[in-house]
């Protein structure tokens, strides 16, 4: 057990429960320790959170423990209230490289199927090391994210599936105790963009407790015992943001072929931060601090590289900074100008790889003077030059280039303007999961936001937008139900819409 009754009892006021896992499902103490290669802030070997090695490890720690059902609150920080419930909603702890983690946990008010509930699994996107004890699982009204996230839960819920929303490493705090890992997402975080593949061995590791339980004890409305059956050929995975790269790692660890044997029957990613570690580095950065990087080459704003005098931009990434910003336009710009203080691309790329090689070579022991340079091509446009010992390695981190693996039906949500997940790569990775036998179908939303939702603003969102949200969650819930019931989604209408 994570936590003891003692200590959980007087925080959240009520008894905690267990899974009752199956004999040898769960690795003993000595195979699980000899998994514990990530936890803390120290990596021996960058290779040892690449998809090979995530693909040739078992996972589950323990057994899942229910900490309590959820009256009020997620968390003990919540503060703005709490959405309608849609399902019975409960927290549980678990570990994960031998960390003690949290999980959100939804139970539809309805009866489970004979071979019991189909699962959706969802990743959501970054916190931030600041916020992440706070983080509150979707339970509240604090933020716009925090509601999207309870509608997309409670749609899945109402639909039928048991929900598990992972905490990752460091996120949440229950009964005044917050989760361990902290320390993780201090020395790493968005440092090189590496989390993701530390949060993914999170969600297999909550993943293979699940599956290898025989049901969820829990208590009822009257206090009686009750057990939930989790249907294991039934689990789908849904991530946005960088939970979308945490998506793609999980699919891609546990393609056919990977030791741990989990599978999944589908999976689905909006406005995913799918791009290799060397592509978000070229882009996010950039494009959230100088507005060389969506200015045309006269410094106005066209959308295009090009301006309306014809000159073009070389260091131009994308035409569509984030909604937010109020107007594209700097002659406009109050508040704005402290954010994008970087005139040029390069100052922003400059920092940003300076960032990535400080962590690598800070935390990982095979690394000590790993080194790069910023260059320029001769039409002036500036580009990192990347330590050739790292390359290969870096190409093998997340799910980006294992579209061999990507196998099962994926659907990819993602608007047309958004940055941080560029249609580009949407479509490539589509194209190429395809060509390797996948089933992969993308949907492009015009005029939306990095939530797929509309900005009231016409320069980015133009009169006649509609919102993806509620689509996305219908493409999704129509197509994985088909496959639950063994047909084809013709009936969904589910097609690319490329």
């Amino acid at each position: 057990m994570i936590f003891s009754e003692r200590t959980l009892s007087p925080l959240i006021g009520a008894v905690a429960l267990m899974t009752t896992a199956c004999a040898g499902a769960v690795p003993s103490a000595e195979s699980a320790q000899s998994q514990l290669v990530l936890a803390g802030s120290q990596l021996d070997r960058l290779s040892d959170i690449s998809v090979d090695a995530l693909r040739n490890r078992q996972y589950g720690e323990g057994e899942l423990t229910v900490v309590a059902p959820i009256d009020r609150t997620c968390t003990s920080q919540e503060a703005s209230g709490e959405r309608p419930r849609k399902a019975t909603r409960l927290m549980a702890g678990y570990r994960s490289e031998g960390q003690s983690l949290y999980a959100r946990i939804d139970i539809p008010f309805g009866p489970p199927p004979p071979q019991g509930y189909p699962v959706m699994v969802f990743a959501h996107g970054w916190v931030g090391a600041e916020n992440a004890r706070d983080w509150h699982f979707g339970c509240t009204l604090e933020s716009s994210y925090g509601d999207i996230y309870g509608n997309v839960i409670n749609a899945w819920a109402e639909a039928g599936y048991v929900v598990l929303v992972p905490g990752y490493r460091g996120h949440g705090t229950v009964g005044g105790v917050p989760a361990e890992g902290h320390a993780d997402m201090l020395a790493w975080d968005n440092g090189a963009y590496l989390m993701p593949s530390f949060y993914a061995v999170d969600v297999l590791n909550l993943i293979a407790i699940s599956q290898s339980a025989d049901g969820i004890n829990v208590l009822d409305e009257n206090s009686a015992p009750r057990t939930i059956q989790l249907d294991p050929s039934r689990y789908f995975i849904n991530g946005h943001s960088q939970g979308g790269d945490v998506t793609l790692t999980v699919l891609a660890a546990t393609g056919e072929g990977a030791t741990s044997e989990i599978e999944f029957a589908g999976g689905s990613i909006w406005a995913g931060n799918i791009a290799d570690r060397f592509e978000q580095l070229a882009t996010f950065e950039a494009m959230s601090t100088s507005p060389e990087a969506f200015l045309s080459g006269d410094g106005t704003w066209t959308g295009t590289a090009i301006g309306a005098d014809g000159s073009e931009n070389p260091n131009f990434i994308f035409g569509f900074p984030p909604d937010w910003i109020g107007s594209p336009h700097p002659d406009d710009w109050t508040w704005q100008t402290e954010t994008y203080s970087r005139p040029r691309v390069e100052e922003a790329l400059r920092a940003k790889a300076t960032d990535m090689y400080e962590t690598l070579n800070a935390q990982v022991g095979e690394f000590r003077d790993l080194s790069w340079e910023l260059e320029t091509t001769d039409a002036g446009r500036a580009f990192v030059s990347h330590d050739p010992r790292l390359i290969e390695t870096m190409s093998r981190i997340g799910g980006a280039y294992a579209a061999e693996f990507l196998t099962e039906p994926l659907n990819l949500h993602f608007s047309d303007r958004d940055y941080y997940s560029l249609p580009a790569w949407n479509f490539d990775l589509c194209e190429r999961a395809n060509a390797d036998g996948g089933a992969c179908k993308t949907f492009e939303y015009v005029g939306n936001t990095h939530s797929l939702s509309v900005n009231e603003q016409n320069w980015f969102s133009p009169p006649g937008s509609q919102a993806g949200h509620a689509a996305f969650i219908n493409h999704d819930l129509c197509r994985f139900n088909a496959r639950a019931q063994g047909e084809e989604a013709v009936h969904c209408n589910v097609q690319d819409n490329r």
